[in-house]
């Protein structure tokens, strides 16, 4: 179905919303009631003003649309470490939010290589690529893992379907809902077959799988072909799969990383949503013991600096 340009009325909102000093969310929130079907939307313009598809059902790409950011504080780290030429791979792309992002920033002379296990994602991220022309952006349909195989995974939006609300995870969704067979692949092979050699910058987001994931990475991480990891950890999903918060991070210490807490307060979300932070404060260096129960990891090969 071909869609339709964004309504007069959403990017007028989207403009008001964008500025407001507070109550951002609540408006984005009203507003989104009276959309109907997907349309094209598009990214603000320090972002590249990139288009993607757009339903206001789903809630990140409503939050991308009318405030112009999803998770200010990864978007601002991505803008703070991208730059031209470089290398970005989005494992757990969802609906290709960062992948574009990413894109942008790395320009025409870099490379960015998308991994997202959920099909009916897939499909969107590569209508965005589409639209936007993206050469230099590879996707792939597959769940990161230590070994080649199938996985059956499972849908963790009770509301999702073909048009947003996207996402699967190995494990099982007491609310029911679909089950997806997904191809699963190693990274480092997915990496060797696209021939990347290097990574600048790897984010990933894969709802407790980020334990095995990792492992398929191997390569890379031992022997420092891979300069920065932007993690964000589900403990509960890994408890789930027989893994840890605290067997994830002992992974990426003995491998030569320093990990850096991304802030996650509601002070931090608004200060990054409207630029009055700069990244450096939003970070601070990973303590032993307990790190929240939704963290977000910032890692950096040792010897790198912020």
């Amino acid at each position: 179905m071909r869609l339709r340009e964004a309504p007069v009325w959403i990017n007028a909102a989207s403009g008001v919303i964008r500025r407001l000093p507070a109550g951002r969310y609540r408006a984005m929130n009203a507003v989104a009631r009276w959309a109907r079907g997907p349309f094209w939307a598009r990214l603000p313009r320090d972002l590249g003003g990139l288009e993607f598809r757009c339903d206001l059902r789903d809630a990140l790409m409503r939050e991308a649309c009318l405030t112009g950011r999803y998770e200010p504080q990864e978007t601002a780290i991505l803008r703070h470490l991208l730059r031209p030429g470089m290398t970005f791979v989005d494992v757990g792309a969802n609906w290709g939010y960062f992948t574009l992002v990413g894109a942008h920033l790395v320009g025409s002379s870099g490379r960015v290589v998308a991994v997202e296990a959920d099909p009916r994602a897939c499909r969107t991220v590569q209508a965005n690529l589409d639209r936007n022309a993206h050469a230099h952006v590879v996707l792939h349909n597959i769940a990161a893992a230590d070994a080649a195989g199938t996985l059956s995974l499972h849908q963790y939006e009770a509301r999702a379907g073909e048009s947003g609300n996207f996402g699967v995870g190995r494990a099982e969704n007491p609310a029911g809902g679909r089950t997806f067979e997904v191809a699963a692949r190693r990274l480092d092979d997915v990496l060797d077959d696209d021939r990347v050699e290097r990574v600048d910058l790897l984010k990933m987001d894969i709802e407790g799988a980020e334990a095995t994931a990792l492992a398929g990475l191997e390569g890379r991480l031992s022997d420092g072909r891979i300069d920065r990891v932007l993690l964000e950890i589900h403990p509960q999903q890994l408890r789930q799969l027989g893994d840890s918060v605290d067997g994830v991070v002992a992974h990426m210490r003995r491998r030569g990383f320093t990990g850096w807490t991304v802030d996650h307060s509601r002070a931090a979300h608004a200060g990054a949503s409207s630029g009055r932070l700069r990244v450096r404060a939003l970070l601070a260096p990973l303590k032993e013991g307990p790190i929240g129960e939704w963290p977000h990891v910032l890692w950096l090969r040792g010897g790198l600096s912020l």
